[in-house]
């Protein structure tokens, strides 16, 4: 059975970044993965997904700008069956304001049922972080990751977040490089905001 993660969050986030580290960790782990282009909105996220797709050596399926984002992820669905793989679906990330982003997202949700959605939250964002839990709530998701956090390394976003939402902080984005990717580890965190 393919495995679908939807990952969503506002543009500048570091999305499409976390979705190649979790690529290369699923890679790391010899399950195969397909990448999902479903931000047919933003200027360059295709090419951008295709970039890291190349890099790792990852099937990308991708429609033309304009597209349906639904249909992206069916038809990478439908490649990932074929590798027995999972689907990291990339998605559009404009301003949370925007009510048709989370219809879009919602529509994407409803045709596809993905088994995991993540909201990847960038940790210098301030208390905007929690109106983006709010919002991104419409749609629900599952769990979250934090990135930027080699810039903002005390972690008090962290803090905001676990008081706004009872969903796990599954990772931590913490450089630029694939292997940036850590595990969220509640002790650590605390020990940083101590220090």
């Amino acid at each position: 059975r393919v495995c679908t993660i939807l990952f969503f969050g506002f543009n500048g986030s570091g999305k499409t970044t976390t979705i190649a580290k979790i690529g290369y960790l699923l890679l790391k782990q010899k399950i195969p993965v397909v990448f999902a282009a479903a931000d047919t909105f933003r200027a360059a996220a295709i090419e951008q997904i295709s970039i890291h797709a190349k890099k790792l050596k990852i099937n990308v399926v991708k429609h033309k700008y304009g597209g349906d984002p639904a249909a992206v992820v069916f038809d990478a669905k439908k490649h990932a069956e074929t590798i027995k793989g999972v689907v990291l679906a990339d998605t559009a990330g404009r301003l949370h304001s925007d009510k048709n982003l989370i219809e879009e997202l919602n529509k994407i949700v409803r045709v596809n049922k993905p088994d995991l959605k993540i909201l990847v939250l960038d940790s210098l964002t301030g208390n905007d972080i929690l109106e983006q839990i709010e919002k991104f709530g419409k749609v629900g998701f599952d769990g979250l990751i934090l990135t930027k956090l080699d810039v903002n390394e005390k972690g008090g976003a962290l803090l905001s977040v676990k008081e706004k939402t009872d969903k796990p902080i599954l990772f931590l984005g913490t450089g630029q490089e694939y292997k940036d990717l850590e595990k969220y580890n509640a002790e650590k965190i605390v020990k940083k905001l101590l220090e």
